[in-house]
């Protein structure tokens, strides 16, 4: 049961209203307060739904007690009574807050109840409105955009603290500032202001604001139209938001964006994007060139296309380990626009999104197909340089023409994997070849390539003309050549001429059964192996001819040593018996021409004595040193010389006494005939003897004392 309606009358006589109120079926209870502060107390209560002040207040305090009453219970609904004629009173009451008014004189139950109703629902709007509106500010004083209202002339007419904050000036200092004074640039036009500009739709647009302290603001504004009922513009409301800090992070983005551009399209590295479904996202131009395409070419295509069949299961194994997170670096081979195969390294990481989800793949390829091509060629160079130095080795190491061809051939075929060999060697008349050596021939052919003609076509290329011949399985092959291969049973066959002196001395082949073609590589090898082997021919037959010269000078040697000699022993017979049959000056002089008699034996002596140094193995063995001393003694029978010492076998060989026979025959040389010369032979350390000789001659300098004993150097004094 809802509670009746509490009615509150401050004034002097409620008169009948407690009737008219009852009588319009209002369920209401009239409370009567005659003194304006007992009236106040009770409605400032809470307790009292209407307030009906009658402004014929003793004191005429009417109207300064509406005021009053309004501050004590500003959401009770106040009617005013007043006395017929007091029209000015009760509109001051209007204007104070009153809800409404009455005439006493004129009232009657209707109206009164009518009256408080319309109180109750105008003080209940009001009511609303001031939250509303309470809401309202404290939304607008809070938002972190701000709000500016400019009226059709540009002026602004309001402005919330945030608006404050972002032009750095307090509000009531806009007001009634031109909002052009803070748009940045030149002066504009009251038309062009977007602040204020005649419009019914919405706007929104950035523009860059000046601060009251002449800083630079970067804005976003949306622009609202404020319009009457009439349909008449009155301004622009305006959100304000700033996006200074935003627009600062977007301009950075957007210069890292295109550093990061610049940088990526600037690489001689290729990038590859792909998504989760392996279709590319993005490549910058050079993984495009590298590919023959343009990078919109390559967009939304699948990594698979571009590669070879043979290549696509492991590039599907290498994505599912990006799922896993693996980053990995491999090597892998694309398809050309144009069809073309390159060999790639690609390092290849997972892409993931901010919350860590797998997006894709980003890979970074460099074009390696020049460096695998240089890798292989220098291989290839290591092989060639390794099988050349095989047959250098080999060609150095024979020792006859034979072992030279046998060796160079095996080693040839076994490096290269060729399967059928031949050594061919010119007759002394150039006009046949002569099988040397052969590997893997068949036996059926044997016998007719034992001997070539080699003026017969094609073996006069190669054995006359010195060029090489490579016989390729081709459709241009002539059926000689045809046949050729067909008897060796190999499908291509290189025929490399032996060159001696600029001469053709022979010709090495080797043939293939597996390869129908030589590469311009193998061609180098086998005609420097060519040119190596014929040097090793060279060697032997230059050897040959050293040889038979040696021999030559030896045999003249020997002849000249025993005739030389026989000359000599008749010279000294016949001057043994001059010396005996003359005397005085005529004796001295044949005494001088057998001294160089003597001296002409030394010189051959001498010469005999270094072919033997040069040509003879030392043969060391057992030898008196008492007795090789003693014998050389005895051939300068006229000298002084003095041996002591002790007797023991030395190892030597019987050039020892060539040693004693040149010390002995130099001091007398430099000393004179009555030198003194002393010689000592005594033990060393056990296992070792020292000889010394001594003499009262000139000596030896100090500087040739430590060559003296050299061997082939001759000493001076």
């Amino acid at each position: 049961m809802s509670e009746p309606l509490r009615v509150l009358l401050i004034g002097e006589n409620p008169g009948n209203l407690g009737e008219m109120l009852r009588g319009c079926g209002l369920k209401a209870e009239l409370i009567h307060r005659e003194r304006p502060g007992d009236g106040l107390a009770l409605a400032s209560g809470g307790e009292i739904d209407v307030v009906l002040l009658d402004l014929d207040l003793a004191d005429g305090e009417g109207t300064a007690f509406l005021d009053r009453l309004r501050r004590t219970a500003p959401d009770i609904p106040v009617i005013v009574l007043t006395a017929a004629g007091e029209d000015r009173a009760a509109f001051h009451a209007m204007q104070s807050g009153a809800q409404d008014y009455l005439v006493r004189e004129k009232t009657n139950a209707e109206l009164l109840c009518r009256a408080i109703r319309y109180a109750q629902e105008r003080m209940r709007a009001e009511v609303l409105l001031r939250h509303s509106e309470a809401m309202y500010r404290r939304l607008i004083e809070n938002l972190n955009e701000g709000i500016i209202v400019v009226d059709e002339a540009g002026l602004i007419t309001f402005a919330n603290p945030r608006m404050e904050e972002i032009l750095g000036c307090p509000a009531r200092r806009l007001i009634g500032l031109p909002i052009a004074g803070f748009i940045a640039g030149e002066t504009i036009p009251a038309a062009q202001n977007p602040f204020c500009r005649r419009t019914d739709q919405r706007q929104e647009f950035e523009q860059d604001l000046i601060r009251c302290d002449g800083r630079r603001v970067h804005a976003l504004v949306v622009t609202s139209p404020i319009v009457d009922a009439a349909g008449s513009f009155g301004g622009c409301l305006a959100g304000v938001l700033d996006i200074t800090g935003r627009k600062q992070a977007d301009e950075a983005l957007k210069q890292s964006e295109q550093k990061y551009r610049l940088v990526v399209e600037s690489l001689s590295e290729g990038i590859w994007v792909i998504d989760r479904d392996a279709c590319t996202s993005f490549v910058n131009p050079r993984m495009a060139e590298m590919l023959g395409y343009s990078p919109e070419e390559m967009l939304g295509r699948s990594i698979h296309s571009f590669l070879p069949a043979s290549s696509r299961a492991a590039m599907r194994d290498r994505l599912e380990r990006r799922r896993d997170g693996t980053r990995e670096q491999y090597e892998c081979k694309f398809i050309r626009k144009g069809g073309e195969t390159i060999t790639a390294l690609v390092i290849s990481s997972p892409f993931v999104g901010d919350a860590g989800e797998f997006q894709g793949s980003i890979a970074g390829v460099m074009d390696i197909t020049e460096r695998k091509r240089a890798e292989e060629e220098i291989r290839v160079r290591s092989e060639q340089l390794m099988v050349l130095n095989q047959v250098i080795s080999v060609s150095a190491a024979s020792l006859s023409l034979a072992e030279l061809l046998e060796e160079s051939l095996e080693k040839t075929l076994n490096l290269m994997g060729f399967h059928v060999g031949i050594v061919y060697m010119l007759d002394a008349e150039r006009k046949r070849a002569l099988l040397q050596h052969q590997r893997g021939m068949p036996p059926s052919c044997m016998a007719s390539n034992r001997i070539i003609k080699v003026h017969h076509w094609p073996f006069n290329f190669i054995f006359v003309a010195g060029q090489p011949r490579y016989i390729e399985r081709q459709a241009d092959l002539s059926s000689v050549e045809a046949a050729i291969l067909e008897e060796f049973g190999v499908s291509a066959l290189a025929c490399i001429p032996l060159v001696a002196e600029s001469v053709v001395v022979g010709a090495v082949y080797a043939g293939s059964r597996e390869k129908e073609s030589f590469s311009r590589e193998e061609k180098t090898l086998l005609e420097s192996i060519g040119k190596e082997i014929g040097s090793g021919i060279l060697k032997g037959m230059l050897h040959k001819k050293l040889e038979a010269a040696n021999r030559e000078a030896n045999l003249y040697l020997d002849i000249m040593t025993h005739d030389i000699k026989n000359a000599e022993n008749v010279s000294n017979l016949y001057t043994d018996l001059l010396i005996g049959m003359l005397e005085g000056e005529t004796a001295q002089y044949v005494r001088k021409i057998q001294s160089s008699i003597q001296k002409s034996a030394g010189i051959l002596r001498n010469v005999t004595t270094i072919r033997r140094i040069h040509h003879d193995a030392s043969d060391l063995g057992p030898i008196d040193l008492d007795a090789v001393i003693r014998g050389e003694i005895e051939a300068f029978p006229g000298i002084d010389i003095e041996f002591s010492g002790i007797r023991c076998p030395v190892w030597a060989d019987d050039l020892l006494c060539e040693v004693f026979s040149n010390l002995i025959r130099s001091a007398v040389r430099f000393g004179g005939s009555d030198i003194q010369i002393v010689i000592r032979v005594e033990d060393y350390d056990g296992e070792n003897v020292l000889v010394s000789i001594e003499d009262t001659g000139p000596g030896i300098p100090d500087s040739v004392k430590e060559s003296f004993f050299h061997r082939n150097d001759r000493g001076w004094t």
